[in-house]
């Protein structure tokens, strides 16, 4: 009897490895933002694939987004766990969600934007069909920008390839893209923490990381996003003025690489001089 007890507890532990090694990490930075949350929750809902965990990360949000969550929690439909952090910015976010995240795979998806039903099955299915996965980051899809119904970006030469961030943006342009990353590969790379800075470029580590492993890139949408007119993308301007330091970590390493092209390299150039403008105006003058 003894012996039987031991062999159910043998597989009941390996069935919980092999479903933490198959499992999908969604991760949402969320700030502010519990009227968006409601329509990401429902897509997470409606995965075919399962498997997977909602890991949120509340950057010091000072509306209804805990009571929220927690009302999430309750219905147990979806694995959610959440973490409330003093307000640093979405770099410090993800650095703070990869060391607890226990799925196979990393994928951020920002609180206002949404997933297909098939999403994460799709993921899986492209990232499981991978041999010789150690030599991958992970695999890149498409998005779809909910205003205009259409796939960002113009249509791409293979509908699957492996290639990497820099060369793909040197052939395509700087695409908005749905990046998956592999777990452990991404604990490796922690974005710079400047104090008395939120904002550090996420574009510039993916080319990093890409640079050192393969990625799969793969030409179908699994995320449709939505461009808030207080979010990062229409508040460029006002980010890089408050967060020069960050930025320069970026530019800096866009520009010292020969890999991208010349045109972007003399822009990061462009952005570096500005980089140390708006850092004097912010130091001796305290505007951001």
């Amino acid at each position: 009897m003894d012996g039987y007890v031991n062999r159910q507890a043998n597989v009941e532990a390996r069935l919980k490895m092999k479903e933490r090694y198959e499992m999908i990490t969604v991760f949402t930075p969320t700030y502010n933002r519990a009227h968006t949350l409601q329509r990401l929750y429902e897509s997470l809902k409606s995965q075919t694939y399962k498997n997977f965990e909602w890991l949120v990360v509340d950057d010091g949000s000072m509306d209804s987004t805990a009571d929220l969550i927690e009302a999430f929690q309750r219905e147990n439909v979806v694995d959610i766990r959440y973490f409330y952090v003093t307000n640093g910015g979405k770099h410090r976010a993800i650095n703070f969600g990869v060391q607890r995240a226990r799925g196979e795979l990393f994928f951020i998806v920002d609180s206002d934007d949404y997933l297909p039903s098939n999403g994460l099955e799709t993921i899986w299915k492209y990232w499981s069909s991978l041999e010789d996965k150690e030599s991958y980051a992970g695999v890149v899809f498409r998005k779809c920008d909910i205003g205009t119904g259409k796939v960002i970006g113009p249509e791409l030469d293979e509908k699957e390839f492996d290639s990497n961030c820099i060369d793909f943006a040197n052939k395509y342009g700087s695409l908005d893209k749905a990046e998956v990353f592999l777990t452990n590969v991404l604990k490796n790379y922690r974005f710079p923490e400047i104090e008395g800075e939120k904002f550090v470029p996420e574009g510039f580590m993916w080319d990093i990381i890409s640079s050192d492993h393969k990625m799969r890139f793969v030409d179908q949408v699994v995320y449709f996003c939505e461009y808030m007119e207080d979010g990062y993308t229409k508040n460029f301007k006002k980010n890089f003025m408050s967060n020069p330091k960050g930025f320069r970590v970026a530019y800096k390493y866009i520009f010292t690489n020969k890999q991208y092209k010349l045109s972007r390299r003399l822009k990061a150039f462009i952005r570096i001089i500005q980089s140390y403008y708006y850092s004097w105006r912010k130091a001796v003058l305290g505007r951001k």
